[in-house]
């Protein structure tokens, strides 16, 4: 990668050209005979050098200092590559299947019959069975999930009743298929008669750990059986023919742990979203370039126990506002795998590389895209319906990109642009008459940076400028044509005076525009490798001439 940020660079100047000057009274040690009356006024011109700043830079420190996307790997030879990581899409299975809460329709008891009636009566007890069937829903859109069996990570069942019967007694609720740990679901809610009627009673039961079987004996799915027994006993006034009891179920909470079924066909494809090559942010004007390897690397992961078929409808390179170029040589379908029965709550992957064989992600990159712009079509159960399915609440299909951009290329005309903040209303007193800024350079990269200061006010109309035009501020070091590796750096003083005039000229400037035009060796026609020994060494010191009257 050979264009480089100098942001830096820029707050290094800046923090050179806003440093204030502080005076300091000095008290002299004076002899009582020395008469100050008879000292004629003088007037001096001395120069006060101030030391800045020292800095030494790495390929890292130059661009990815501040560039919270990329980062240098170095391999074992110290050759760099600049990489981007970012993630296309993500599904979680808690993201794409949600369970609502539901409110099964209520559920009336038949009236006693009169042996039912009369076994009360003559024993003081009677128990009478029901049962309902539950349709349960498995999704807040359609398709919602055919469930053969749930386990339910967390949720509640509550129950609520309503009796006209005058007697006390319980309702045991029970759910044959539900079990935890091998156990039935099996609760007792009591009846306690008080004198008046309905007599209520309600409870409220956790789910977490049980499983569900909603095949009802392989016959359907989304279903399950509440069987109740309602158990009166006493010598009460007799039960009307009228009598019910009306019971309610509420399901309410639930987060699953394991689904087993079909999920159906959804479309899992996400909005169309961009991944920032942030290294081209700054990065402005027409130059040439070039990387001769840079590679796309795309890497599917899948833990979802479903068929999914994936194709990428849109890969391209975007620099705002309209200059867009496509990314050919994506499979079509996406290797997708999932994992099988005997692989639960494993992750299958499947990945690709764009590279210069077998696509045109060269000529892409060389056009300085700001954005990789992409979208994908994906879709479950492509062949159709399966009970083959199986989810957790930890599956995940996940896109993930890495861009490789290995540091090896050419640069010519390359600009980079930065603005700064800055302000200087407050340092120029009176006594200052110039100062001259001197910037030692020892670069030890082969690359060519003339650099110009621009200072402007906050309409950013052009006040000053620092360089002399046409000065080559970072000369390059000196490359072997053999290895065409850097074999010793270059070193180079540069002074810049600014007298009084501009001085106070500058109080109005709130702005520095700094420019950068980069070129590898040879004016960009030989390619260099950067590799993570390569250093830029910057000493950076200002001199004030002042004028100070004894």
């Amino acid at each position: 990668m050979i264009n480089f940020n100098f942001k830096k660079s820029s707050i290094v100047i800046a923090s050179i050209l806003g440093a204030t000057i502080i005076i300091s009274s000095i008290q002299s040690c004076v002899k009582d005979n020395f008469e100050l009356n008879k000292l004629a006024s003088t007037t001096w011109n001395p120069n006060l050098a101030v030391p800045l700043v020292y800095s030494s830079l790495t390929v890292q420190d130059i661009l990815t200092k501040e560039d919270t996307q990329g980062q240098i790997v170095v391999g074992a030879d110290n050759f760099c590559t600049l990489v981007y990581k970012g993630n296309l899409f993500s599904l979680l299975a808690s993201d794409l299947i949600h369970i609502p809460d539901q409110n099964p329709t209520p559920y009336t008891t038949p009236s006693l019959t009169p042996a039912q009636i009369a076994a009360l009566s003559t024993n003081g007890t009677v128990t009478v069975p029901f049962s309902q069937t539950v349709n349960f829903i498995s999704g807040t859109t359609a398709p919602n999930p055919k469930v053969d069996s749930i386990t339910f990570k967390s949720g509640d069942i509550g129950i609520s009743l309503s009796s006209d019967f005058k007697f006390n007694g319980n309702i045991l609720v029970t759910i044959p298929s539900a079990k935890k740990n091998g156990v039935v679901f099996s609760q007792v809610l009591p009846l306690v008669y008080s004198g008046t009627v309905p007599v209520l009673a309600n409870a409220n039961y956790n789910l977490t750990g049980y499983t569900f079987d909603m095949t009802m004996g392989g016959t359907t799915f989304n279903q399950f059986v509440v069987n109740y027994a309602v158990t009166l006993t006493g010598t009460g006034t007799p039960p009307l023919a009228s009598d019910v009891v009306t019971l309610n179920q509420s399901l309410s909470n639930m987060q699953f742990g394991r689904i087993y079924g079909d999920i159906g066909q959804v479309a899992l494809s996400p909005d169309k979203d961009t991944v920032e090559i942030s290294i081209f942010k700054n990065a402005l004007g027409m130059g040439s370039f070039s990387l001769v390897d840079p590679s796309v690397k795309v890497v599917i992961t899948n833990s979802y126990g479903v068929p999914i078929v994936a194709s990428i409808s849109q890969l391209e390179g975007y620099t705002p506002p309209a200059l867009a170029y496509p990314i050919t040589g994506s499979p079509n379908p996406l290797p997708i795998y999932s994992p099988t029965w005997a692989q639960i709550g494993q992750t299958a992957t499947g990945s690709y590389t764009l590279n210069n064989t077998n696509s045109n992600i060269v000529s892409v990159i060389n056009n300085v895209p700001k954005n990789v712009v992409y979208q994908i079509n994906s879709l479950s159960n492509p062949a159709g319906p399966t009970n083959n399915n199986f989810v957790l609440d930890t599956s995940r299909f996940k896109v993930d990109m890495e861009l490789d951009l290995p540091l090896w290329g050419t640069a010519k005309d390359f600009w980079l642009v930065d603005t700064v903040h800055f302000k200087l209303d407050q340092t120029i007193s009176d006594d200052v008459e110039s100062a001259m800024f001197r910037m030692y350079n020892s670069n030890g990269f082969p690359i060519d940076v003339d650099m110009q200061v621009y200072f402007v006010d906050t309409l950013y109309n052009l006040l000053d400028s620092l360089v002399i035009p046409n000065q080559l501020i970072l000369n390059s070091g000196i490359v072997s044509p053999v290895t065409g590796m850097v074999t010793s750096p270059t070193q180079k003083n540069y002074d810049a005076y600014v007298d009084r005039p501009r001085l106070l000229n500058l109080k109005n400037s709130k702005y520095i525009l700094i420019r950068a035009v980069a070129a590898t060796t040879n004016a960009g026609s030989s390619n260099v490798k950067i590799y993570s020994t390569y250093r830029l060494d910057v000493k950076l010191g200002v001199q004030f001439k002042l004028k100070v009257k004894v």
